[in-house]
């Protein structure tokens, strides 16, 4: 703990000098009182210094600690820009480089003492699909497409024998879409399979949807619901105005959770 402090110390007063043009922090803060009058919170601290075509990013948790350390460059070899990486992400130091080459995104990573791992990834025809780890056993595929409103995808990850494949679907109805994607009025609707309650693992035989809308000055309704395989209900319902989403969730016969949320994203 105290050597990547003490690394998170002399990149900052790296960050400080001259040598780098640009020096941004970022983040987000997340604070929940619930039922109970319990108050918990969280915050991710992102530091990312710019010089040229290279930057240094240090990533800190609510106690300083640092959590991913990296710098990323480009460089052109051959005609072809290379962006490389090396550092420490996800408990794990490596170093990369991606490319693009007749329409494909190609990488390769190497794990520092371990394995060497390669990925390949392609947009056509309004789908965009990725493999990471293609020469791994363990390896991960991903293809979404988009069209008319209408969002889908799936996830199949591969380790050994086993499979675990996760689809979703989402549409905007009676509305439209900015620039950035995002919902303007009407309604959204949304199913997925095999994922959890919170859309961000993999749980094997379930199925989940939710309808949400923006109205008027109230601030963005969302309903949802989530059924497992040995039958589990789970129940939501939220209201988000600003930084702030109050909830009522229910999950089986246990009594219904309120809750009050903060999100700040700076």
């Amino acid at each position: 703990m105290f050597i990547k402090q003490l690394m998170a110390m002399t990149v900052a007063l790296l960050l400080s000098t001259a040598a780098l043009a640009d020096v941004s922090i970022s983040g987000k803060y997340t604070g929940t009182v619930d039922s109970d009058g319990d108050y918990t919170q969280d915050i991710e601290t992102t530091l990312k210094g710019l010089a040229n075509d290279s930057s240094v990013t240090v990533t800190f948790d609510k106690d300083f600690a640092v959590d991913d350390m990296f710098v990323e460059s480009t460089v052109g070899v051959a005609g072809f820009d290379l962006k490389l990486k090396a550092g420490e992400v996800d408990n794990e130091t490596s170093i990369g480089a991606t490319t693009s080459v007749s329409g494909f995104n190609l990488g390769v990573t190497q794990v520092s003492g371990g394995t060497t791992k390669f990925d390949v990834g392609s947009s056509f025809a309004g789908i965009t699909w990725k493999v990471a780890d293609l020469n791994h056993d363990t390896r991960e595929t991903t293809a979404s497409y988009t069209l008319a409103g209408i969002k889908a995808g799936v996830v199949h990850a591969k380790s050994g024998d086993d499979h675990q494949i996760q689809n979703y679907a989402s549409y905007h109805l009676g509305g439209s879409t900015d620039e950035t994607g995002a919902s303007i009025g009407g309604y959204t609707l949304s199913i997925d399979h095999n994922q959890n309650a919170d859309r961000d693992a993999f749980e094997d035989g379930t199925w989940g949807g939710s309808v949400s809308s923006a109205i008027g000055s109230l601030g963005t309704v969302k309903a949802e619901g989530q059924i497992k395989e040995d039958d589990t209900k789970t129940y939501g319902l939220s209201l988000t105005k600003g930084i702030w989403t109050g909830a009522w969730d229910k999950t089986g016969d246990a009594d219904g959770v309120l809750s009050l949320k903060a999100v700040v994203t700076f």
